[in-house]
């Protein structure tokens, strides 16, 4: 009875946001066409290597709460993540993550996402060169979940205050991510629902131009082999816009040579669909100490695939070794031809290295 109450209180204030979502002008955004996209970027070099979004793992790596709140578990009692991403042009971005469990009354996370994107020249209408300026972006993070029906269940939701500064521009917001999780008995087999960055700004970069938030919604399924150390996952992404075509204005239509039949660039319906999946696996030999990690984000190699250059864009591997207190992960992603960025992170069981045990965490 305790649990349908608190689930029923849950339920009640997840559409409490959501109605305050869209009252706040939500809409449905790919990235470049709202802003603060950086909240979309993959918060641990282990998400890179799964294809870059990822909602259904649910072990003990606090990293992927920024991913969906809901899977943040008991697992995750003192255990802390330090993530950095050498990314494109000097770009710099990462994040840092702890996580916590009170018995009886929850799970609680704490995290910070940031973007630091260099230091430019300033200059005038004349092109004189008047100093410098740096561009920014950070998301503070504060998460809770609660298990129900015996732990076959989690909800749970992130809280997020958003700052961003570009030179003299500077804009805030606020967010809230909402997912659910279910776990079946035997604990190999998760499926996660969620709904990312639900919120508005509250101070635009210019005044009374309120830009969107990337909302976003995902489905997982994760599912660990009982007789082999491996892991396969789905993930099915941006549902909540059926159409993920893009149309380049300068290059919309085709002209047939001998013809002139004129036909307009659309891809087609199978390859829609298949843009909204990423699947990966993860192979975790040695008793869990190595983690091997491959995906294939189709999104990603359908718009940014060279036709001519050909590769694997769209794909990405990575690996992970545990020594002791620590897990090192290491990632590379296909974006382009031209180059793949590396994304490294860092998980530490402070509870293990600082003072005894608590708990026996699962092995991720």
């Amino acid at each position: 009875m305790a649990n349908l109450r608190y689930g029923a209180m849950l339920l009640k204030t997840a559409i409490l946001f959501l109605g305050l979502g869209f009252a706040m002008k939500l809409n449905a955004q790919l990235g470049g066409s709202g802003a603060y996209s950086f909240l979309k970027l993959p918060a641990s070099a282990r998400i890179e290597a799964l294809g870059g979004t990822n909602v259904s793992v649910f072990d003990n790596d606090p990293a992927m709460v920024f991913e969906a709140p809901s899977l943040l578990n008991e697992a995750m009692h003192n255990q802390a993540t330090v993530d950095f991403n050498s990314y494109f042009a000097g770009i710099g971005y990462g994040t840092v993550g702890y996580a916590r469990s009170y018995a009886g009354i929850g799970n609680f996370f704490a995290g910070i996402q940031y973007v630091h994107y260099g230091t430019f020249t300033a200059a005038n209408e004349q092109g004189e060169k008047t100093g410098t300026f740096s561009a920014s972006d950070q998301a503070i993070y504060l998460g809770y979940s609660r298990p129900f029906f015996d732990s076959l269940l989690y909800l749970g939701g992130n809280f997020k205050a958003i700052f961003s500064q570009y030179e003299s521009y500077a804009s805030t917001g606020l967010a809230l991510d909402l997912s659910a999780t279910y776990q079946s008995k035997n604990k190999r087999t998760h499926t996660s629902l969620t709904f990312s960055h639900i919120g508005s700004m509250l101070d635009p970069y210019t005044s009374g131009t309120y830009e969107s938030l990337p909302f976003e919604i995902n489905l997982g399924f994760a599912h660990e082999l009982e007789h082999l150390p491996l892991r396969l996952m789905v993930t099915a992404t941006n549902l909540q816009r059926p159409d993920l075509s893009y149309i380049d204005p300068e290059n919309r239509f085709t002209v047939d040579p001998l013809t002139n039949d004129t036909t307009e660039n659309r891809i087609g319906f199978g390859e829609n669909f298949i843009r909204h999946f990423i699947i990966a696996a993860e192979l975790m030999p040695f008793k869990k100490h190595l983690f091997l990690r491959v995906g294939y984000n189709f999104l990603r190699g359908g718009e940014l695939s060279v036709e001519q250059a050909g590769g694997a864009t769209g794909l990405s591997f990575g690996l992970g070794i545990r020594i002791s207190h620590f897990t090192f992960s290491y990632s590379r992603a296909n974006y382009h031809p031209a180059g793949s960025p590396n994304h490294f992170s860092l998980q530490v069981n402070m509870g293990g290295l600082f003072g005894p045990k608590t708990k026996k965490p699962i092995d991720n």
